[in-house]
Parts: C-alpha cells; structure tokens; sequence
C-alpha cells in the first residue's frame, strides 16, 4: 500500500534501525512505522535513503512464533514458494515486476533474524497498490478468483511433499467440531448456558463437516500446494488500473485442498454485512457475486481440477463457513483465548454473522449448484452436478 493508505501507529525508529540494519536493506534507515492493520505478525513500513538521495521501501515482520512454532520451517516454505513463483506467477495488474513478495536476506543471506526481539523477516514492497476487505464491484471479486486461480495453477508443480505442514490441522472442520466439543464439556468460563441454541444448530450439522476431510483422508480428492488463506485483502490491486498486483501472506501455503480456498473467499466475499454485525437481519449471502468468483477462479484453474473436486465444491463454502463459526463459538466459551476483541461478546457475534450466512447459503444450495453447471458446461470440464445428490452430502438433522 501507498504511504497514505497505512493503518500505521507512531515512529519507531529508535533502536529498529538496528534490526533493519541486519538486513540486506540498501540505504539508512530514515523512516519506521508500525503497520496496526493485521491480526498475527508485527509489521513495520521501513523507508530507507542511500547517499545519492535514492528512497527505498521495505516491509519488516516480527513472527508470532506463538502461531508458527516452527519458524525455520515457515520460512524454508516461504522461500520455496517465492523463489517458485516471482518470474513465473503474472497477474493482469503485474508492472515487470514479480506477482509476490520477496525476501530481503540478512547480512548472513538468511531468510530469517533471530535477535533478542524475537524473528524478524523482510519483504520487497509493492507501491501504489491498495486492499480491499469486502469485495467494491463484481469485477474486483472476479479479478481475485483469477488471482487464487493462478495462484494454484502456478503451484501445482510443486510437490506437496516438499512443503511442511506448519499447522496441522489448519482446514479440517471436523476436528475444530470436536475442539468445540471439549469447549463446551469444559465450559471454562461459564458461557455454555448461553449459547444452547448456537451449540445445537451445530450439532445438527455435524455429519456433514468431515465431507471434504474424509475424501482427502480416503484419498478420494488429491493434497495440492495450496493458499489456505485465501481472503480478499491478501490481493493487491493497482491503484490506476484497479487490476490485481500480487497474492500476500504466504505463511500458510501448506498441502491441502483448493475447495477450502474457494470456501474461504466465499465466506468472505458473499457476506453482505460485517464479520460481527449485531443485526442479523442484513447476513446474507450475495450468490450474484458467488457467480463472479467461481466464474475467474475456474477460468484459470478448472481444467486440472478432478471430477470428484468439481462434485464437492458445492459444498467447500458451507464447511468453510461453519468451521468459523465453529472456532469463533468455541473461543467465545473457552474465554476468548484466541481471537482478539474489542468489547465483550465479540467473538459471539462473529459466531451467530457465520451462522446467519451459513444458513443463507443452506437455502440457495440449489442455486449454488446451477450456476458451476452453467460454468463448467461453459468451460467443458465434463462434470454434471445432481442437486438432488448435492443436497444428500449436506444433509442437516432435525
């Protein structure tokens, strides 16, 4: 993003310099801001300046090695997967330059610092690109099903025994089920009287979060190199052409599935009001722009899809759907251990806004089904979806 776009906090810059100056970086450092948009990582803006008044920008990282415990790992993922990527991933809005960050090296050509401020990480920075959090038009939303697309084309010659795996069980729904499971037995803050009704209209459903794990575990549906991520603001767009530029936050490219992917930005981009909104009477989910994204993401990737991926993806935006909801009920009982808060009760309105859609998208599943027929016919990828056997995976209990 642009200087002017930051969500930045006050300057740093006493004593950064010196993490900044372990790196690779040209220049001294002149300018430090804290970047506050963002959930997991520390990011700081870094501007540097060389003698003869050149100006450059990096992106530095402290990595919450509480989330990724493995940080030698994590990078070594990263690393492969930029390397793989910058001269071969190209996105309508790329300028000659890479579709992703790359990694500045320390002074010793590691990816990564450990200092006694903990692991630090550097990035190139684009320019003149901004995010978005919720889709602004169809075509933005379209754009980013071709970014995700070509993402998991450009990767699918990657092995996916050579990437790790830096946290098991990232998408699987029904061991975040069971985890909501010991939550309420615990109840470890007392909120499980409460929240009866949110409990049960989960249970109901509980034969149906293992559709997509249980054809990996059987083997049914590949592992392939995927996002795992895959939400609207890790897209960045060009300010003036207002086309994607790059996909971001590559710490869990992990092997997986593309239908939790395509589950993911659906979760997202479909939702017509905001992850915690109050009144659930403006949840609803926007099958217009379900349309627009499945429409660029198959474009891009539908071809090396299998028959049997193609049958489930249908399903992939209502197991991603309810796995949030699932994690935000279960942090809401345990206390609020996880996710961050800003008033009390938060993480129960995120619960009841994944709920609220869940049960939307639970209605239009027909619809669901008749626009990827009209997409696949439309591409001849050879698959005919039965709404009828759709339906039957998704079966919801009285």
């Amino acid at each position: 993003m642009p200087d002017k776009k930051l969500q930045c906090g006050p300057s740093p810059l006493d004593g950064m310099d010196n993490v900044v100056s372990r790196f690779g970086t040209e220049g001294t450092p002149k300018r430090i801001v804290q970047i506050t948009k963002g959930y997991i990582n520390r990011s700081y803006f870094v501007e540097t300046e060389s003698d003869d008044g050149t100006v450059r920008k990096y992106l530095l990282q402290r990595i919450n090695t509480n989330v990724f415990g493995d940080p030698d790992l994590l990078m070594a993922n990263y690393r492969l997967t930029t390397e793989h990527l910058y001269g071969k991933l190209r996105l309508p809005g790329t300028r000659g330059t890479g579709a992703v960050q790359t990694l500045v090296p320390t002074e010793n050509g590691d990816p990564f610092l450990r200092a006694a401020g903990g692991c630090w990480r550097m990035f190139s920075f684009f320019d003149h690109v901004y995010s978005l959090d919720i889709p602004d038009s169809p075509d933005t939303f379209y754009n980013a099903g071709r970014t995700f697309g070509l993402f998991l084309r450009e990767m699918s010659d990657v092995d996916p025994g050579d990437v790790g795996v830096v946290i098991p069980n990232f998408h699987n729904t029904f061991s975040r089920y069971l985890d909501l499971e010991s939550a309420v037995s615990a109840d470890p803050a007392g909120r499980v009287a409460g929240v009866c009704d949110e409990i049960a209209f989960y249970r109901r459903r509980r034969a149906c979060f293992g559709v997509i794990s249980s054809a990996i575990d059987e083997g049914v549906i590949p592992l392939r190199v995927c996002h795992n991520d895959c939400n609207l603001n890790n897209v960045l767009f060009d300010e003036e052409t207002r086309l994607p530029v790059a996909v971001i936050d590559l710490d869990t490219v992990m092997p997986s599935t593309p239908l939790y992917d395509f589950g993911d930005s659906m979760r997202i981009g479909t939702n017509t009001a905001r992850d915690d909104e109050k009144d659930l009477s403006k949840v609803n989910f926007d099958i217009g722009l379900y349309e627009r994204y499945a429409r660029g993401y198959l474009e891009e990737c539908g071809s090396m899809l299998t028959p049997d991926e193609l049958r489930l993806l249908p399903l992939s935006s209502l197991v991603i759907t309810s796995e949030d909801g699932i994690r935000f009920l279960a942090d809401y009982i345990n206390g609020d251990t996880y996710y961050s808060t800003s008033y009390p009760g938060q993480n129960l309105d995120r619960c009841r806004t994944q709920l609220t859609l869940l049960a939307a998208m639970e209605r239009r599943l027909a619809d669901i089904v008749g626009i990827l027929n009209e997409i696949y016919s439309g591409l001849h990828l050879g698959v005919n979806l039965s709404a009828d056997e759709t339906a039957k995976l998704w079966s919801v209990s009285e």
